[in-house]
C-alpha cells in the first residue's frame, strides 16, 4: 500500500510543471469566465401569511406556500411583466408558454422557512427586474387569494340577496293584504287610533281633578274626526265592527310584524356579506421588503476561481496518472 501511494506521488512529482500549469490556467480561464458572463442579481422578500382562513390541518403558511407555487401566479407575471420580450421568446411558437415556465423555476426560488414565514428569491441579469419579480410575486398573490376571496363571498352575496328579495316579497304581499283589508272593511285602518284615543279616555278618567279644559277639549275633537273620516258612523258601531274582525286582522298584523322583523335581519345580513366581499384586504404580511441588488450574486470570483484550479487539478493528477500507466503497460508489450 504504501508503496504504491509513494509510485503515485513520484509520479505527479515528475508532472509537477504541467500539472501546475494546468491549474493555472484553467484558475485564469475561471477569472476570465467571471468577466465575460453576463451577472446575475437576486433579490429577496420575507412574507408571512394574513386574514387567511385556515382549511384542514394545513398551516396559513402551507396555505400561502401552494398559492406562490401555483400556475396562476407564473401566468400573472409572464403578463404583467411582458417576459416574453424580456427573455426573447418567440410567441408564434406553441411551446412557447412552456419555455418561459421553465425559465420562471429557475429564476425563482420559494421555500417556507423555520419561523412560518416564505422567502421569495428571484435572480435576473438585471437588478431592477429582479427586485420587480419579487414585488410582483407578492402583488400576484394578493390579486389570486383576494380573486378567491370574492368568488367565495360573491356566492353567499347572491345567496343572501334572494333570501333578502324574498322576505321582501313577503313583506310586500303582507302590506297589500292589509291594505286591501283596511279598503274592503274600512273600519280597520282606524284600529290605532281607537286604542290611542281609549287610552287617552282611560288616562283622563283615572286623573281626576288634575284635567285640564284643554285635554277633554282634545278629547272631544280626536272622537269626533275618528266618527268624521268613517262616514259618521258611531264610536259604538266601529267597535263592533273591528271586534268582529279584530282576531283576523291581528293575526295578519302579527304575521307583517315578523315579516317586516325577518326582513331587517336578512338585510343586516346582506350588507355584511357585501362588506366583505367589497374589503380590501392584504393577505400578505411583508416583514422584509425586496431591495434592489447592488452586487450580483454570480458570478463570485472567489468562489470560481478556486474551483476551477482545483477541477483542473484533479483531473491533470487522473490525466498524468493514466499516461504513466499506459506508459508503462505498452514497454512490458514491447520489451
Amino acid at each position: 500500500m504504501l508503496d504504491n501511494n509513494l509510485s503515485i506521488a513520484k509520479k505527479l512529482y515528475k508532472n509537477k510543471k504541467h500539472i501546475f500549469m494546468s491549474t493555472l490556467i484553467a484558475m485564469l480561464m475561471g477569472l476570465l469566465y467571471t468577466f465575460i458572463i453576463k451577472p446575475t442579481y437576486t433579490s429577496t422578500a420575507f412574507v408571512y401569511p394574513s386574514s387567511l382562513a385556515t382549511y384542514g390541518q394545513e398551516s396559513q403558511a402551507e396555505q400561502l406556500l401552494q398559492f406562490l407555487e401555483s400556475d396562476e401566479i407564473q401566468l400573472y407575471l409572464i403578463a404583467k411583466l411582458s417576459l416574453a420580450k424580456h427573455y426573447k421568446i418567440d410567441t408564434t411558437k406553441d411551446n412557447y408558454l412552456q419555455k418561459l415556465k421553465d425559465i420562471l423555476s429557475t429564476k425563482i426560488v420559494i421555500a417556507k422557512t423555520k419561523y412560518e414565514s416564505i422567502e421569495i428569491k428571484a435572480s435576473d441579469f438585471n437588478a431592477d427586474t429582479a427586485k420587480l419579480f419579487v414585488t410582483e410575486i407578492i402583488d400576484g398573490v394578493n390579486w389570486l387569494i383576494e380573486k378567491e376571496h370574492k368568488e367565495k363571498y360573491g356566492e353567499t352575496v347572491r345567496n343572501s340577496l334572494i333570501y333578502l328579495e324574498h322576505k321582501k316579497h313577503l313583506v310586500d304581499s303582507t302590506q297589500n293584504l292589509l291594505n286591501e283589508l283596511n279598503k274592503k272593511y274600512e273600519y280597520l285602518n282606524i284600529g290605532i287610533q281607537l286604542n290611542d284615543a281609549f287610552k287617552n279616555q282611560y288616562k283622563m278618567q283615572s286623573g281626576g281633578n288634575n284635567n285640564s279644559l284643554s285635554d277633554f277639549i282634545n278629547m272631544s275633537e280626536q272622537l269626533k274626526g275618528i266618527e268624521n273620516d268613517n262616514k259618521g258612523k258611531s264610536l259604538s258601531e266601529l267597535v263592533t265592527s273591528i271586534n268582529n274582525y279584530s282576531l283576523q286582522y291581528g293575526k295578519l298584523t302579527v304575521y307583517f310584524d315578523d315579516q317586516v322583523k325577518g326582513w331587517t335581519q336578512a338585510n343586516d345580513d346582506y350588507q355584511k356579506n357585501l362588506f366583505e366581499y367589497n374589503r380590501k384586504i392584504n393577505f400578505v404580511a411583508v416583514a422584509s421588503v425586496p431591495q434592489k441588488p447592488i452586487q450580483p450574486s454570480w458570478p463570485k470570483r472567489w468562489v470560481v476561481v478556486p474551483i476551477s484550479g482545483l477541477v483542473f487539478f484533479i483531473l491533470s493528477c487522473i490525466y498524468f496518472l493514466y499516461i504513466d500507466n499506459i506508459k508503462q503497460a505498452y514497454a512490458k508489450i514491447t520489451e
